[in-house]
């Protein structure tokens, strides 16, 4: 279900409310302010939940898109949260936290040549539209959306009960991206190699980019539109995703993804033989005009290091 209306309040989720009952009470509640599509119609049996048109755009890496992933109500609210009157996600200069290590690798000065941008963070239990979205990630992963929440207790760190691999979510918090004009990410890869003492071998196996600005649109006052010729000037241009080294029929010289408000691009980060994918390295072109948003989830394998 798409988030076409937001309620007047929304409150951070806790633990109690995915408990199954509270849960079951506050999906129904939601349902007055969502659609099954951008249009509010249904199919022809009735059937409430929404239809992802899944478009492969490479095989190798493996990489695909799906358009209007995103209805305009949710765009809006996460761009709310990093940049809107209701913002409350501090915009920081962006950091690589994946380290073999499990820690943050912080490059003072040298960062900034390879990735300028700002971004946050924020959590699933942020309010119902942001778990809403980590829901239909989960969909079009197929895999459930429980493995998106932690399963432990206070009470299971205690004694000497060994926890399962999946103890923990599998899945960072989302991550909020700002791009202004000049800003960039060279060519990377989103995985690192875990330590050979790491029992689990935890890496990142999947990575979601949500696209909350695409080609053409204006934010102005946090507020998301399309340019309407007067405001040419603030008009997004640039940003495109590439991936350098992907092959498909067409070329083996890379691939470029426009960004679209709404759309969502899925990439493995993992081959299926378990071995990382070189061929996963991807950038972000500079910004040419405008602003770029963008969101970011990354999914691990067998649990979040």
């Amino acid at each position: 279900l798409y988030f076409t209306d937001l309620p007047q309040e929304l409150e951070s989720l806790t633990k109690q409310d995915y408990e199954p009952d509270m849960e079951s009470q506050r999906l129904s509640a939601m349902e007055q302010f969502q659609s099954t599509s951008l249009k509010g119609e249904t199919d022809n049996d009735n059937n409430k939940s929404m239809s992802l048109n899944v478009k492969v755009v490479s095989c190798a890496p493996r990489v695909v898109e799906v358009k209007k992933f995103l209805s305009p109500v949710e765009v809006q609210h996460l761009i709310n949260l990093a940049s809107g009157e209701t913002g409350n996600v501090p915009m920081e200069l962006s950091r690589v936290s994946a380290s073999p290590n499990g820690g943050k690798r912080m490059r003072g000065d040298a960062m900034a040549e390879v990735r300028s941008s700002k971004g946050g963070w924020i959590h699933r239990e942020q309010d119902v539209v942001v778990d809403t979205i980590f829901r239909r990630v989960a969909d079009l992963l197929n895999i459930d959306e429980r493995l998106m929440r932690d399963h432990y207790t206070p009470e299971d760190l205690l004694g000497d009960v060994e926890l399962p691999p999946t103890h923990d979510r599998v899945v960072e918090a989302m991550q909020l991206l700002r791009y202004d004009p000049g800003d960039g990410y060279t060519a990377h890869h989103d995985f690192t190699f875990p330590s050979v003492g790491s029992r689990y071998q935890p890496r990142r196996f999947a990575s979601v980019l949500l696209y909350l600005t695409g080609e053409g649109d204006v934010v102005e006052n946090g507020v998301r539109s399309k340019s309407s010729g007067i405001n040419d000037d603030k008009a997004l241009e640039g940003g495109e995703t590439t991936f350098p080294r992907a092959i498909t029929t067409e070329n083996h010289d890379g691939i470029k993804i426009k960004p679209q408000s709404g759309k969502a691009v899925m990439f493995y980060n993992v081959l299926p033989d378990g071995n990382m994918d070189d061929l996963s390295q991807h950038a972000g072109e500079k910004v040419e005009k405008g602003v770029k948003y963008l969101a970011n989830i990354f999914i691990w394998d067998p649990i979040i290091n």
